[in-house]
């Protein structure tokens, strides 16, 4: 008792240490890792992420003295300087300079998943490059809007109305045994939408948070007011702690040679002459456009958002980046080598492959799930089972294969049942299918066969562990009769 007592009673300052531990390693913009720049060039990418920042201001500072943020002038103010070539080039160089802010941003936070370099320590710059690609993301979306073009307006309607599915009951997942199951949905236990919906009925946050964003209950100029404040107050904020940061520590602000910075410029420059930015239609409230698009880098979230039931897919919204954050405090091995760390490796690339795809899907508007080939769920089973696999390879006598294996198979059984294709009698619907019988009206015999493959290849590498695990296991057998007899 005494024991446990000292032990709280050292918590604090153990966690104060755990902190300023960590603070005094942090990294804005790989200003520390000058070093490092001269073997590789991913780490460059927080000097090009600084470089386009810096650019964006510059650009933004001035087309602020032409812009005006009213619903009725913004649009036409845009075509304005947008005839003139100078203004059409100094728009340009504000817009794909802050695409390449989200681009280095992005590869910058691969490189540190990749390479483990949230371990050592390294945990509060692996959030803060989290926060720097969120921060350019977010400022790009409220800048999205300040066009006010047809494709913005509709784009920013689905973003900022989303947070009011936060107030209405979630569509549940129950076992087919109940009766009831619903399609197209994410299981997740019952309560967790029952206490947010309980939340929801006394505080309405959904609402509240929806109205904050677009100053009531539709976009309009009170909109157009908050975001055009925010667009502008991202980058102060972030620019003001940037430079005490670098005040205090005497960082250099830059760590690019001269060669890289007139390259990176020069791209963005050519970008922005050969390309100019879309300026697109005036936005028209009583026509939705189809399929409704984001700017590029929001593409792929709201294909998945399409797919998904809309409580949920707010849900997913907020957690998609916390759970990014929360593997930087989870994964405690010491090896930092991505060929070693076959499980988080595989992650990632299924991350990177699911964005392309998506991306790819929503502007050929290929959004149905009920007539598309379920790709993501084929593909997260599939990296899986690679992963798990090739981790089982390297580290077989420290980890069990049945622990990797049944928890990929188990997800696969999870989604067989979860299509409301078998919510009725499912027996019959495969007898059907092979007989050439017909399937019930609104059923895609491609669901089916997907789920069967699905089904098939889980099942297959339980039978495949279990077949691995008893050679492995006669081997053994074999080799300690061999030792006792010598």
């Amino acid at each position: 008792m005494a024991g446990v007592i000292s032990q709280l009673k050292q918590a604090p300052a153990d966690g104060w240490k755990f902190v300023q531990d960590r603070l005094a390693k942090i990294d804005f913009f790989d200003e520390t890792k000058a070093d490092l720049q001269k073997e590789s060039p991913w780490y460059q990418l927080g000097g090009i992420y600084y470089l386009y920042w810096m650019v964006v201001i510059i650009s933004g500072v001035i087309l602020v003295a032409i812009y005006l943020p009213t619903t009725s002038q913004a649009f036409d103010s845009i075509i304005s300087f947008s005839e003139n070539k100078l203004g059409m080039i100094l728009r340009g160089l504000h817009k794909y300079a802050g695409d390449g802010m989200i681009i280095a941003a992005t590869l910058r936070v691969y490189r540190m998943y990749f390479n483990a370099e949230y371990k050592n320590k390294g945990e509060f710059t692996f959030v803060l490059s989290i926060i720097l690609l969120l921060a350019a993301m977010y400022s790009g979306l409220t800048g999205y809007l300040l066009i006010w073009n047809q494709r913005a307006f509709w784009a920013t309607k689905i973003f900022a109305t989303f947070p009011m599915y936060l107030d209405i009951t979630p569509k549940y997942w129950y076992w087919p045994w109940e009766g009831i199951v619903v399609e197209n949905t994410w299981f997740l236990p019952n309560a967790i939408g029952a206490v947010t919906k309980m939340i929801g009925d006394y505080t309405h946050q959904g609402m509240t948070t929806s109205q904050i964003l677009l100053g009531g209950s539709s976009i309009g100029q009170a909109t157009m007011t908050r975001f055009y404040s925010l667009h502008f107050t991202i980058s102060l904020i972030l620019l003001v702690v940037t430079e005490l940061y670098f005040y205090k520590n005497r960082f250099k602000r830059l760590n690019l040679r001269m060669p890289a910075i007139l390259i990176m410029l020069g791209m963005v420059l050519i970008t922005a002459i050969m390309i100019p930015a879309e300026t697109g239609s005036r936005a028209n409230p009583e026509v939705t456009p189809l399929p409704i698009l984001s700017d590029w880098y929001f593409l792929a979230l709201y294909q998945m958002l399409r797919y998904m039931d809309p409580y949920w897919a707010t849900i997913w919204t907020v957690g998609i980046p916390v759970i990014t954050i929360g593997l930087a405090f989870l994964d405690w091995g010491e090896e930092r080598n991505m060929w070693k760390r076959p499980i988080f490796t595989m992650v990632g690339i299924a991350a990177a492959v699911e964005f392309l795809v998506f991306s790819a899907m929503i502007v050929m508007n290929k959004s149905n799930i009920e007539t598309d080939p379920p790709f993501w769920f084929g593909h997260m089973i599939l990296f899986m089972g690679i992963g798990q696999f090739w981790h089982w390879g390297q580290y077989q006598q420290q980890l069990p294969l049945r622990a990797w294996v049944y928890g990929c198979a188990l997800f696969g059984v999870w989604y067989l049942f979860f299509w409301h294709v078998f919510a009725a009698d499912w027996l019959m619907v495969w007898f059907n299918s092979f007989s050439g019988g017909a399937l019930p009206e609104g059923w895609n015999p491609a669901n089916l066969y997907w789920s069967m493959l699905w089904a098939a290849f889980s099942i297959g590498q339980v039978v495949l562990a279990e077949i691995l695990i008893m050679v492995d296991s006669r081997r053994k057998t074999r080799q300690e009769m061999a030792e006792a007899g010598a």
